[in-house]
């Protein structure tokens, strides 16, 4: 009941599903968004305790606080984000995207459909901390990392050996087929991170020394306010952890293997300026390997998961 409860959620999301472009946002420096972030996180957060029935378990409460920003892509939080001018966001407008995305096909037959791509498929950038993120991580460390925590439980329910790993695969299955492949024609690796860190938040809430999940006065509350920097990471940034792009069809009708391949050579020269150099650097003082991306690359070695290697511009622009 719960792979098929996953499924449905994962079809429902395909329509939203979006991407980012983070070579267009390079030298556009944006404003710390992560203090009015925390700020409305914790708001939705209140919110949602008072929803939740007082007589249910700790890990029930927690699924309800997760769920409670929405499951689908394009959550309440990333809506929220898109229409307030309270937040510093990049969106590159159509005619820049068209001539330097790295997804856009400058010899394209069908301008008017890679205008409509560009136009509805392409999401904001934000600064969270100094970590530059595409605007659906939020979700995918919402809604997805509901979905990761349900199936934790569901597995540790039923005995099986390594729940851990029966939740990184949800995400893993999502991005070979309904969420990445057949959607965007991309596997997305910082998709997977942001899942994890919101399954990891999940755990959080009833687990540790000072978890999140309190209860008191007949009634659920959080003893601390959630702190977003405690969660991103350099990871959530595709620049920084690349994706890995497929070629066959997909959803969008626009293949990206080539495509990307062919383009990314041209962001060598921005590689090496200044700017990006200082967000590297700093990315790397802060870089921690998290549990999945260990599991992940240990994944890649064994051909089980795509290997990005051939999308990585430090590799792209040392060759």
């Amino acid at each position: 009941m719960a792979h098929k409860f996953i499924l449905f959620v994962l079809f429902t999301s395909v329509v939203n599903s979006g991407e980012v472009d983070h070579y267009l946002s390079w030298g556009h420096s944006l404003e710390d968004a992560s203090s009015i972030l925390n700020t409305k996180v914790n708001e939705i957060i209140d919110s949602t305790l008072h929803t939740i029935p007082n007589d249910c378990s700790c890990e029930m409460a927690a699924g309800k606080v997760l769920s409670g920003f929405g499951i689908n892509l394009n959550s309440i939080l990333e809506q929220w984000i898109k229409n307030t001018d309270k937040i510093d966001k990049f969106m590159p407008n159509i005619d820049l995207a068209l001539r330097e995305s790295i997804f856009s096909d400058h010899q394209s037959n069908h301008p008017q459909l890679d205008r409509a791509f560009f136009s509805i498929q392409v999401d904001e950038i934000i600064n969270i901390g100094g970590i530059y993120v595409g605007l659906d991580k939020l979700t995918h460390f919402t809604g997805s990392g509901f979905l990761y925590y349900k199936a934790y439980i569901t597995s540790k329910k039923m005995g099986f050996p390594s729940p851990f790993s029966s939740a990184i695969k949800v995400g893993i299955a999502g991005e070979k087929t309904i969420i990445g492949r057949m959607a965007t024609g991309v596997f997305s690796y910082g998709d997977l991170e942001a899942n994890f860190q919101g399954f990891r938040f999940a755990l959080d809430m009833c687990n540790g020394d000072t978890p999140y999940l309190k209860f008191a006065k007949n009634r659920w509350i959080f003893s601390k306010k959630l702190d977003l920097l405690d969660y991103v990471n350099p990871n959530w940034d595709e620049s920084y952890n690349p994706s890995f792009y497929f070629d066959g069809p997909n959803l969008m009708l626009k293949p990206k293997s080539t495509t990307v391949l062919k383009n990314l050579p041209f962001y060598c020269a921005q590689y090496e300026t200044d700017y990006v150099k200082k967000l590297f650097t700093y990315y790397d003082s802060i870089y921690t390997a998290s549990d999945s991306k260990i599991y992940l690359d240990s994944l890649i070695l064994i051909d089980k998961i795509p290997n990005p290697i051939q999308f990585d511009i430090k590799q792209i622009c040392s060759e």
